[in-house]
This record gives structure tokens, sequence and C-alpha cells, in this order.
């Protein structure tokens, strides 16, 4: 017997496991909390295995709900693009996308593989530089959406995600405690400049500036070969980094990526990029550096 699969209950379970939460997901698809609680039971019957599991107070999804998730993204990927294009009508005005290096190639490949299937006669632009330029490009509607750090702004915004900053160097390298700290930087202005000067300058330590680079390409090439130490997220790690225990004293702030927007109202296509754009950056995976 031919049996369908539930949209409604897929696009619940997808906003569960993006957020981790059923409270959240119930808010995001404007449903009650025992609504969605109930969706996901429905779900699980309908494909006959758990795709949650509780793991302390966050919700996951399960080794085969995670599996079943990436089929199911491309499932409403699907519905949604057939809905752009035959009922609501193609999109084919430009999209503009911004982002910071630290997003990653990998998940910049999810990002664009899942618009150019929801708007394949789209152009797409992506422009990838620092938070202050796009904002900039935004006040300027040369940029439709951009992700991007935590920065002072009147553009609306939300927080995509939240992780510690770390102090990161090869694993070969040895600091001397005597001597002041080489840093590794990206050129001002830098949010992980900016902490990483006020850490050490806190806990009164000396440093000076060993290398500076607008890449972040160029930034941990620097790092991999032991010409000093940077600050980036635990994501920037790699086999041949380490996190240096020796700079613990010199406490780092939280790295907040943030979703910013044109004010105005927003048109379908560019609530679907939006929608893209949260799933994907909120996803546990390795983010890596953007050439």
């Amino acid at each position: 017997m031919i049996r369908n699969l539930d949209l409604d209950l897929i696009r619940s379970f997808a906003a569960v496991a993006d957020l981790g939460s059923i409270s959240a997901a119930a808010r995001k698809v404007g449903r009650s909390q025992s609504a969605v609680s109930l969706q996901m039971d429905r779900l699980a019957e309908a494909v006959g295995f758990s795709l949650l599991e509780r793991r302390g107070r966050a919700v996951s999804p399960t080794p085969r709900g995670a599996a079943f998730l990436e089929d199911a993204r491309r499932l409403l990927d699907l519905n949604d693009r057939i809905l752009t294009q035959h009922v609501h009508g193609a999109f084919a005005q430009p999209l503009r996308l911004g982002f910071v290096q630290d997003v990653g190639e990998q998940v910049l490949q999810r990002i664009l593989y899942r618009l150019s299937a929801s708007f394949p006669q789209a152009p797409i632009t992506v422009r990838v530089c620092t938070t202050t330029h796009m904002l900039d490009m935004l006040r300027a509607e040369e940029l439709d959406v951009a992700v991007g750090f935590r920065s002072e702004s009147e553009l609306p915004a939300s927080l995509l995600l939240r992780e510690s900053m770390v102090w990161i160097a090869a694993r070969q390298l040895r600091l001397d405690r005597e001597a002041p700290v080489p840093l590794v930087l990206f050129e001002h202005p830098c949010s992980c400049r900016t902490a990483a000067i006020a850490a050490l300058n806190a806990a009164g330590r000396p440093f000076r500036i060993a290398f500076t680079s607008p890449s972040l390409p160029g930034l941990m090439a620097a790092v991999g070969a032991g010409m000093g130490v940077t600050v980036r997220s635990p994501r920037a790690l790699r086999p041949d980094l380490a996190v240096v225990a020796d700079l613990d004293r010199a406490a780092l702030p939280d790295m907040e990526f943030l979703l910013y927007t044109r004010p105005g109202v927003r048109p379908p296509a560019l609530q679907k990029v939006e929608e893209v754009l949260q799933e994907e950056l909120r996803r546990e995976h390795p983010l890596y550096a953007v050439a």
C-alpha cells in the first residue's frame, strides 16, 4: 500500500532538529507545544522508528532521525520549489547574499545547493567580506540578506548561533611566559582582534602583532605555520591546531552570528532564503574557511 508523508509533520520535525527545542519549534511553525509534540509522535509512527531523543534539556535527532532529516530537507525544498515555480510564480530576481569568512565553504556550498534548487531562475551573487562592509551594502540596498558577527546597527537582525571564542595555535607552538604573546589577527576592524587584545590587556599579558591578513585562509595558514596565536571559534580547529591552554586566564567573550536583513517588506522568496540560512548555520557540522 502506498503511503504519503505529511509535509507539515516533516516541517515541524526539521524545526525541532534545528532549534533543539519543541517549544521553540512550536513558535516557529505557529503551533502549540503540545501540538508539535503530537506531530512528532505521529511522524515517528508513520516512519516506524524513533526520530528524537532528549539530551539534558535539549532535544536532538536520533542517529536514524538525523539520516532521515537529510532527505526530509530535500523533500521540503522540492515542495517549496514547486510552489514557487508553478503556484506562486517563478522568482527570477537576483538574490544578493553576504557572509563573513567564518561561515565556511562547506556551509556555503550547502546553502547555495538548496537555493539554486529552490530558485533555479534567480541569479545569485555572494559577497564574502567584513560585517561592517556588509551592513553598509545592506543600507545601500546592494545586498538582500547577510550573515555576520554582532555589531551595533539599526538594521533588522536575529541571532543565528552563539559560540565561544578560543585561543588557537599550531600544536607544536610553545609560548614563552616571559615573552610577549605573538598574535595572528585580521586587519582592523575585527571582533576577534578586539577581543584578543582586550583579553590580554585585562590579564596583564604582553603581546605583539606577528601577522595580519584580510583573508581567513591566509590567517589560518600563518597559524598552522606556527607564527603565533589567533582567536576564532572552535569551528576553525584542524588536526594540526589546538586550543592554547596557557592563555586560559585571558578570558574571551562569545562569538555571535547574526542574520541581517534590509528594512521593509520581505517577499516570500527572501523569507525562504532566510529560512535556509538559519537552518544551515545552526546545523552541527564543522565549518571551514571560505576561499
